[in-house]
């Protein structure tokens, strides 16, 4: 899939492609079994730290010296004709511009997907409506945009080193702080969806629950401090799964609930949303029990 990635970015002295491989314990046999890596411009870069698409990621910013910065994934890919699309915004003087992604299946890339259309509807949104604060605050990725470097850089941005969820507060902080953005509604990179990978299984992998309700924790902190609401809440979701499995989690956030919610009344009437009414009271006095105790 790697290799697939690597097929779809044109060979150009322009471009500049970083690998970063994480500790894999075979990774010493990469540059023999795969020839894309030894290409011209594509610098593979071997870490031995195992810290995870955060680390990485952080690694490859370390290393880039171009104006603008795109992130993929290795199970993904740039769609035809993306780096034509690109070479039209090489002079902007936007900090951000966001593109439609493609949802394809990972082994058959003719077939569509649903994964992450919500990311398109921001565009059309913006693009049709106007609405800028909702793909800044939104888009909550890294791929899928143009980000020019002096502007990370400048601002000091990194990815959190951690497990799951490492791109959710760089990717606010990106659209919240860029100081002009831009959208185009051509399809720029391709994200596919396979068994097996980080995002399957939602939830259902060991500490995820915990460091994935802690990143959108204090992305919630963050957009309350700016005054931007965002309904529905992204933190309602993760407090649902806390509340139905891991109880010691629900009573860690729901004392601090207050700090992403206007009060914590509003975030136990917010959690009790399109609930059956025997939950809701469940919900109601349980909280409250915590809340005092």
């Amino acid at each position: 899939m790697l290799m697939r990635c690597l097929r779809s970015i044109p060979v150009s002295e322009d471009i500049q492609v970083i690998v970063v491989d994480d500790n894999s314990p075979d990774a010493d046999t990469y540059l023999e079994r795969y020839p894309e890596l030894s290409r011209p411009y594509v610098e593979f870069i071997r870490t031995t730290k195992g810290g995870g698409a955060g680390y990485a990621r952080n690694v490859g910013l370390d290393h880039a010296k171009g104006k603008w910065l795109l992130f993929a994934d290795s199970d993904d890919f740039f769609c035809e004709h993306a780096f034509e699309v690109i070479k039209e915004y090489e002079e902007s003087d936007a900090d951000v511009i966001f593109f439609k992604i493609k949802s394809v299946y990972s082994d058959d890339i003719n077939q569509s997907a649903e994964k992450c259309l919500w990311i398109n509807k921001l565009i059309d949104n913006y693009l049709n409506y106007g609405d800028d604060i909702a793909v800044r605050a939104k888009h909550c990725v890294p791929w899928g945009k143009m980000i020019k470097r002096k502007f990370i850089f400048e601002k000091q941005f990194r990815f959190d080193e951690i497990k799951y969820s490492n791109d959710v507060y760089f990717s606010t902080c990106v659209g919240l702080d860029a100081a002009k953005i831009l959208a185009d509604s051509r399809f720029l990179y391709g994200l596919t969806t396979r068994e097996g990978s980080l995002t399957n299984n939602f939830l259902k992998k060991d500490e995820e629950l915990g460091i994935r309700a802690e990143a959108v924790f204090r992305r919630q902190k963050l957009l309350k401090e700016r005054q931007i609401i965002l309904k529905p809440m992204p933190f309602r979701p993760f407090l649902m799964s806390m509340l139905l499995d891991d109880k010691m989690l629900f009573r860690k956030y729901i004392k601090r609930v207050d700090e992403i919610y206007p009060s914590t009344y509003s975030a136990i009437k917010d959690l009790c949303l399109s609930r059956r009414l025997h939950t809701k009271i469940y919900i109601w006095f349980y909280s409250y029990f915590l809340r005092i105790f």
